[in-house]
């Protein structure tokens, strides 16, 4: 079974192997779908052109003020 190391960083590299039963090629972005608790499946992610892609806001709870790091990755899980 292939296996990959985690950087300090929090990045991986994907062996070769995997890479190419994928078909990533580099500049490929890749999925991870979680299938179960703690279980993750690595998937091809098709390209999205720029014009696809749509803007976001994100709504705090108070008026007036910027939300913080922290606010903003609760706001979006």
């Amino acid at each position: 079974m292939p296996s990959a190391m985690v950087t300090f960083n929090g990045r991986i590299t994907l062996p070769n192997d995997v890479r190419k039963q994928l078909g990533l090629k580099t500049g490929d972005n890749i999925e991870f779908v979680e299938i179960e608790k703690g279980r993750f499946a690595i998937c091809p992610r098709p390209a999205v052109e720029p014009s696809q892609v749509s803007p976001f806001t994100v709504s705090t709870p108070e008026i007036g003020r910027s939300a913080g790091v922290r606010e903003l990755k609760e706001a979006i899980q």
